[in-house]
């Protein structure tokens, strides 16, 4: 169970929060200790993420949610990814990696916090920036590079805190805290089977550990398998309209045509292939992996030692590798335009026209993705006598290195396949009247000579050293006044290269070109302020300054940039009683552009969208239903803007905290984001919208209305503004034949607009997100869980489509059962129901897996074995 307040009382009695910036533990102590010595012992200051000061009590001016080990374990969740994608603030869900996205994506998993952005989040590790992933420029983090078995807990601030943290802490913070101490080896093996066929995992782990009154060694390594997922696994064979007008039996059209031509004694008898009247269409769907195969491996070492009384040395080593194999169907041709003249001996139309192809014999376009990320830790901790009180200081430095290489099989030059067509080598359309497999044999020997492997690589290397000394500055019997001063300087150089031939625009199948070379430099200087004042007031203040010069190479020339920013923040609380607290909190908060966003070489991507122009305004909706479909991918061409601004936020939560009892405590927060400047990809759909006469300098159509190509880039134009109502309530029974426990989280949004369109409880946008948790434990061995994920209905006001959403429910049990003093075993069914949300009833990826699990019910097994 997601419970606050047991961490809260757990953290009164000795557990020392390793917060924002500090990897420092203090041993445990027991309840009756703290009882027996209450009196003489001084209180316990502790430190949580939202704030660098160290307190007394784990609420603080700004919400923070904190998830433990323990209520994982409970609730279902195998990995990082998921325990995030599930809560209620992850508000329109976050991105999965599918097979069919390029450059890393389809092995990457995001989280973003209200809906503002996986960019809008920052992800840390024991208070320290995660490396972010190459594709999108270092903006955002991969929650499935992080081990489930390191995690200690997970704190979510919910508030912007670019005061606190810099850059990209604009809806909010998530710190995975790692494990700290540990006595002992812990081995583990968890497994799970999914519904579907296919997504079997198994997950190994062991931890070992030595920890006396110096310090203490941590070692944990994982090392988990998953298998792939098949689209026909969840839709079946020939979901839907899920065929391709790029198909093996070649569709032809004629110049100043909208009537395709092709063989149809072949359509139908090459697989996959089947006749739909207009054309033949190519059922992609049959040989895609809706999620690939992958393997990770990480180790985590963590070392704490006191040289002295007052001199404390903290290392933390990690290193992670990751390789996921994915799969899409055999690459279209589709990235240039084939050509074919109308005396070409291999042409039986005799008109000059173009061809939607797809090289089949080459096999399916595979790719495969490796990802590495080394980082290292190391500082000192002490305390200085300043005056009548004592300072404490710390200094660190950060060193990571990530690697993310991508190899894709089986693409295509297309200027090979046309030099095979202007020859007339290349029989597409089976003029030679050849059987269909000679036919196929005769074009594949050709078209070997056409196959393209493309290659992606991103490197980034960062340094960063901090230092920073907090401390009381003054105190009386009325008031007290602590403070933290810290300054950061970082240094980041990211590189992402391509293969020439795909940086060219002459492969199709993958995304070529968004080559990077640039580097970033920051230097920040940051202070806060905690007031206590009178009658249980406390006002909290934080201000910081950042600095940033940045150098690319665009490929037509170096650029340089320089940005800098000083924003605030302001906090009060009031606990007027025992039991209740107010609070309010107000910020600003930024993000800088991306290295990707500013300096990227032109490159290209296939994304989908409905051409209104074609479908609506020239009447070819019925006529032409594969190509007027939401899921029709047009070739798109993309580029860095060297003149982009920071985006700027600013931010207002209040809400009240009250235990009601000692066994139920609520929370209630209100919270406003007014995002402004941002940067965002000029959306495809936005385009073909505005282009209502087919005249766009930004699209390119063929003689009948059909988009060839568009062209996008960056810009800052995006201003959203979002609020909403976070409510949390947890309520513990004790009783004669166990302790219940049950947790509500529940999340509303008041309104989510964006350029003046509101999309709160529009598709993908759900305006209600909750879980709530029945736990039981016999105080002895067996603990069990009922968990119910909702995700309210959606309407949808603003497309043509009867596309819509209804309730969500998804109920995860668990049981363990703890056998003797080494052994433990958990198993449980996710999704008992076997539920999904399908937008598009029957059809390929009909549903959005941001939101919904579309693996259906998912047995899973946990054992733990202590030494």
């Amino acid at each position: 169970m997601f419970d606050i307040k047991k961490l809260s009382l757990g953290v009164r009695k000795g557990l020392l929060i390793a917060g924002s910036a500090s990897l420092l533990t203090m041993p445990q102590v027991s309840a009756q200790t703290i009882e027996d010595n209450e009196e003489t012992e001084p209180t316990e200051r502790i430190q949580v993420t939202g704030s660098r000061i160290k307190r007394v009590d784990l609420e603080a001016v700004s919400p923070v949610t904190v998830i433990t080990a323990e209520s994982i374990e409970l609730s279902g969740d195998t990995t990082v990814a998921d325990v995030l994608r599930n809560s209620s603030i992850n508000t329109f869900g976050s991105f999965r990696g599918q097979s069919g996205y390029g450059s890393g994506a389809s092995a990457s998993s995001e989280v973003n916090l209200r809906g503002l952005g996986a960019g809008a989040t920052l992800v840390l590790m024991d208070g320290r920036r995660l490396p972010g992933l190459g594709y999108d420029g270092g903006s955002s983090s991969d929650m499935s590079m992080i081990p489930m078995s390191i995690v200690e807990r997970i704190e979510i601030l919910r508030d912007g805190a670019s005061a606190i943290y810099g850059s990209d802490a604009v809806a909010g913070v998530i710190n995975i805290i790692t494990k700290s101490e540990f006595d002992g080896v812990e081995l583990g093996y968890t497994f799970e089977d999914p519904g579907v066929d296919g997504g079997n995992s198994n997950q190994f782990n062991m931890a070992a550990g030595v920890t006396n009154d110096k310090g203490s060694i941590v070692f944990i390594a994982e090392h988990a398998n998953t298998q792939e997922v098949t689209d026909v696994a969840v839709n079946g064979e020939y979901a839907g309209t899920s065929y391709s007008t790029f198909s093996p039996v070649a569709n032809f059209l004629a110049s100043g045509s909208s009537t395709l031509q092709f063989n149809e004694e072949l359509c139908g008898e090459v697989d996959d292939t089947v006749n739909v009247g207009d054309r033949c269409g190519y059922y992609y769907g049959n040989s895609t992996w809706l999620y690939g195969a992958s393997e990770k491996n990480s180790l985590l070492t963590k070392i704490e030692y006191d040289i002295s009384d007052n001199l404390h040395f903290v290392s933390r080593f990690s290193a992670l590798q990751t390789s996921t194999d994915t799969r899409y169907a055999a690459t279209p041709v589709s990235t240039s335009t084939l050509t074919i003249d109308a005396d070409n001996a291999m042409n039986p139309y005799d008109e000059d026209g173009s061809i939607y192809f797809r090289t089949t014999s080459l096999g399916t376009r595979d790719t495969t993705t490796e990802k590495t990320t080394f980082e290292a830790v190391a500082g000192l901790e002490g305390y200085v006598e300043l005056g009548s009180s004592e300072w404490d200081w710390q200094v660190y430095y950060q060193r990571t290195n990530a690697k993310e290489e991508v190899f894709n099989y089986n693409l295509v030059n297309d200027t090979v396949v046309q030099d095979l067509i202007d020859s007339e080598e290349l029989d597409l359309f089976n003029v030679q009247g050849l059987s269909v497999e000679d036919w196929e044999t005769y074009n594949a020997e050709l078209l070997a000579t056409a196959d393209h492997t493309g290659t992606y690589q991103s490197t980034q290397q960062r340094d960063i050293i901090d230092a920073s000394i907090s401390g009381e500055i003054y105190s009386n019997e009325h008031i007290s006044i602590s403070a933290v001063f810290g300054a950061e300087y970082s240094y980041l150089d990211f590189e992402q290269i391509s293969d020439p031939e795909s940086g060219l625009g002459i492969i199709s199948g993958g995304s070529g070109g968004d080559d990077v070379y640039a580097s970033r430099e920051r230097q920040s200087y940051y202070s806060e302020l905690a007031i206590t004042l009178p009658y249980e007031v406390e006002l909290s203040t934080a201000l910081r300054y950042d600095g940033y010069e940045l150098e690319g190479d665009t490929g037509e020339d170096i650029s340089t940039a320089e940005f800098s920013d000083t924003v605030p923040k302001l906090g009060v609380s009031w606990r007027p009683t025992e039991d209740l607290l107010l609070r309010a909190s107000w910020g600003e908060a930024f993000r800088t552009p991306t290295m990707s966003e500013m300096f990227a070489t032109i490159s290209y991507g296939f994304p989908s969208a409905y051409d209104t122009y074609y479908c609506d305004t020239l009447g070819y909706a019925e006529s032409d239903t594969s190509y007027c479909s939401t899921t029709q991918q047009h070739l798109t061409y993309y580029g860095g803007n060297p003149d982009l601004e920071p985006e700027n936020s600013e931010s207002l939560t209040f809400g009240v905290v009250y235990d009601a009892t000692d066994n139920l405590s609520l929370e209630l927060s209100y919270y406003q984001y007014d995002y402004e400047n941002k940067i965002e990809s000029i959306d495809v759909d936005d385009l073909i919208a505005v282009d209502t006469d087919g005249t766009s300098s930004n699209i390119e159509r063929n003689s009948s209305g059909q988009i060839v190509s568009i062209t996008s880039g960056y810009t800052n134009y995006a201003q959203v503004t979002t609020s909403g109502l976070d409510f949390t309530a947890n309520y513990n029974l004790p009783t004669s034949f166990g302790d219940f426990g049950v947790n509500l989280e529940y999340s509303h949004v008041f309104s989510y607009e964006e350029e003046g369109i509101e999309w709160a409880g529009e598709l993908s946008y759900p305006d209600n997100r909750g879980n709530i948790t029945l736990d039981w434990n016999d105080g002895d061995k067996w603990t069990a869980s009922w968990r119910t994920l909702f995700i309210g209905s959606q309407s949808n006001d603003y497309y043509t489509s009867d596309e819509f959403a209804e309730n969500y429910f998804k109920h995860n049990v668990t049981v363990s059962y703890q056998v003797n003093d080494s052994m433990k075993v958990t198993a449980g069914i996710n999704n008992l129901t076997d539920e999904l949300v399908e937008e598009n009833p029957g059809e390929w990826r009909g549903y959005d897996d941001a939101l919904y699990d579309p693996l259906g019910r998912t047995l899973n097994f946990k054992v733990q074995a202590s030494f």
